[in-house]
């Protein structure tokens, strides 16, 4: 079969490819390579810009409508319905939070001076004294303080931390204002509290006999007045020692501002009836 003949007119393919790389060549000389890099990339760039792009089809489906309108509220709209949202979860924590604190219990108890994990304590107080009250309550219904550092302030040091002066503020302020029925703690924090008249005498709790006959706990204390008188007991129940360091004598007291007398009078004899 004979060869078609070349047209003089039809351009030669090897001739224009040539010919562009001359004109690259040209573009490119003097560059570094970086630039010659980012040359490149900027008419690749500039190529993608001229296609003309094909729009995309709207789906005009039930369906279609449904998740543009959901894509466009969460575009403009989500912040005004998340923000109140999160305002209103806040709000209700704090209410909730507040109207726990404050409501009515029937005791109050203040640990001071413990260990900072002292569960079976805990487990006795919520458990094991209401079944000794035979009271319909539980252990929501008591107020466990158990974070309260008082320093030894028999010394006559007043050198104490920060937080050791905020944690006495705050036991200093729930005592004055009934929210401590007991206190489990040390003799200088009784000694300090009795001086002022605070401390509850146990003789408006106890009768005679009931401390004739835990004499050898009973713990005195001067008042205002410089008078001896009765207004703790040493506790040596294990579940309150093993809540205390090794040297310490935890003792209870209650105190003349208390709002439940007889449930802390309760809690000293179930203390007192736990004892080795």
């Amino acid at each position: 079969m004979a060869k078609k003949k070349k047209s003089e007119n039809e351009p030669n393919i090897e001739e224009k490819i040539t010919e562009v790389e001359e004109q690259k060549a040209d573009e490119y000389e003097g560059l570094t390579d970086a630039e010659k890099l980012l040359l490149a990339k900027e008419e690749r760039f500039l190529d993608k810009e001229e296609e003309e792009e094909e729009p995309e089809e709207e789906d005009d489906s039930a369906l279609g409508k449904v998740k543009k309108s959901i894509g466009f509220f969460i575009d403009y709209y989500k912040w005004f319905v998340i923000i109140p949202a999160i305002i209103i979860v806040i709000t209700i924590i704090m209410i909730t939070s507040y109207l726990s604190e404050s409501r009515e219990r029937a005791l109050e108890l203040s640990i001071v001076n413990a260990k900072f994990e002292i569960p079976d304590l805990m487990y006795a107080v919520e458990n094991d004294f209401i079944d000794y009250t035979g009271e319909n309550i539980t252990g929501d219904d008591i107020r466990i303080v158990y974070d309260l550092q008082y320093p030894d302030t028999s010394s006559g040091s007043e050198a104490f931390s920060t937080a050791e002066n905020i944690s006495m503020q705050k036991f200093n302020a729930s005592v004055i204002a009934g929210r401590v029925d007991i206190a489990l703690t040390e003799s200088w924090v009784v000694n300090d509290y009795s001086v002022t008249n605070a401390t509850l005498d146990l003789r408006e709790l106890f009768d005679e006999e009931f401390l004739k006959d835990h004499e050898d706990k009973v713990y005195y204390a001067r008042d205002a007045s410089g008078e001896k008188i009765p207004v703790a007991f040493y506790i040596d129940a294990k579940i309150v020692k093993d809540a205390y360091p090794d040297d310490a004598k935890p003792l209870a007291v209650s105190f003349d501002s208390s709002k439940h007398r007889e449930e802390a009078r309760r809690f000293m004899e179930w203390l007192l009836s736990q004892s080795e």
